[in-house]
């Protein structure tokens, strides 16, 4: 797989391989997908446990129509 960095993302990846914190890009991009799937992984566990505190918390007395309305006037819709 080739992948073409410019500006920034590939001076970012020089200074870390020549920081001696990386040997290599293969590290940092291994490094980069271990912790993009752990940040998902959080995100996901965090959205799910937000999910089911809703769906097991109290009924709300409003109705749809009323979140509806007042969610466009507080947002200008």
């Amino acid at each position: 797989m080739n992948i073409k960095l410019k500006g920034e993302g590939k001076e970012y990846i020089e200074k870390l391989i020549l920081s001696g914190a990386f040997i290599n890009i293969d590290e940092i991009i291994q490094d980069a997908l271990q912790l993009h799937a752990h940040h998902r992984e959080r995100t996901k566990t965090g959205l799910l446990r937000k999910i089911n505190s809703g769906w097991n918390g109290p009924d709300s007395k409003n109705s749809i129509n009323d979140i509806i309305s007042a969610k466009r006037n507080t947002e200008g819709i």
